[in-house]
């Protein structure tokens, strides 16, 4: 009988591990979550995806998760948490074009921080790869007035 409990306790903590270590499910709920305007909880979904992903666990969406995260910062009001996970996002990124929407929300985060240097840096980064970018020439001005 104890053999019993105890193959059961095991079959469950392996369940509840396995279900810890899914990215995908965390991601979904994450995605979910920020859409629903549930930002606490969207950045403990998203944050779990990112412990994965930092443990090796493979994941196809790192980048996106990286940047769902940082968004869920920066709508919450705390941009300077989101500065991590651009620059995380950054390291992944797979074309110009995305790292190019990356800079700019870097920038922007940066800006929100209140660290204008940072922000011109990387409003640049954009402004030499695309000078049509969104409202990116207007952002470098007001910056440098």
């Amino acid at each position: 009988m104890l053999s019993d409990l105890f193959a059961e306790f095991k079959e469950e903590v392996g369940e509840a591990q396995e279900e810890a270590e899914d990215p995908e499910t965390h991601y979904n709920l994450g995605v979910a979550f920020k859409e629903m305007g549930l930002l606490d909880e969207a950045i403990g979904e998203l944050q779990k995806v990112c412990k994965s992903i930092d443990k090796g666990t493979p994941f196809t969406q790192v980048m996106q998760a990286y940047t769902w995260l940082a968004g869920c910062f920066v709508e919450k009001g705390v941009p300077e948490a989101s500065i991590k996970w651009y620059n995380k996002a950054l390291t992944v990124a797979a074309d110009e074009e995305s790292r190019t929407a990356l800079h700019y929300d870097l920038a922007s985060a940066y800006e929100a921080a209140g660290e204008r240097q940072q922000a011109l840096k990387n409003f640049m980064e954009v402004y030499g790869t695309n000078i049509d970018y969104r409202d990116v020439a207007e952002r470098i001005k007001t910056l440098k007035a």
